[in-house]
């Protein structure tokens, strides 16, 4: 690499930098912050109360009851054929389902809470964002160049 195409990269850097860091902030029309097209992370918090109403009143309760139906059924199969081997398949076969069961109403079950407290968590990362960028120490001026 020649003398010369060394100095222009160095320079080239040193033009960079003098630039600086700039942060984004927020318009005052009140949108986010970013190159502005870029759009803002947003909830959907009637869309969440409708599926969280969903969950509880239709789903939930209609999981328990396709369980509950499914165990009845599978309970008086597995004693008509006891002792033979379809009737051990069918109980393990029965196992299963009230593992998957309760596998299913546990996920249910969380994605009701997850949904239920989305809103708030957006809204604590905001501020815990916020917080930690108002507290951090910029220190001394930057040493420039001349």
């Amino acid at each position: 690499m020649a003398w010369d195409e060394w100095e222009q990269l160095k320079a080239d850097a040193r033009a960079r930098r003098q630039e600086g860091m700039s942060l984004d902030s927020v318009p005052a029309a009140g949108g986010g912050g970013g190159s502005g097209d870029a759009a803002d992370l947003k909830t959907n918090q009637p869309g969440k109360k409708i599926a969280v109403k969903a969950l509880r009143e239709s789903i939930r309760p209609g999981t328990d009851k396709a369980g509950r139906h499914a165990d009845e059924s599978s309970s008086s199969a597995v004693r008509e054929f006891s002792g033979w081997d379809t009737g051990t398949g069918l109980k393990d076969a029965h196992a299963e389902w009230e593992l998957q069961v309760r596998d299913l109403k546990a996920r249910l079950a969380k994605d009701q809470e997850d949904l239920e407290g989305a809103h708030r968590d957006l809204q604590y990362v905001d501020y815990d964002v916020r917080s930690g960028v108002v507290g951090i120490d910029a220190g001394p001026a930057p040493r420039r160049e001349v």
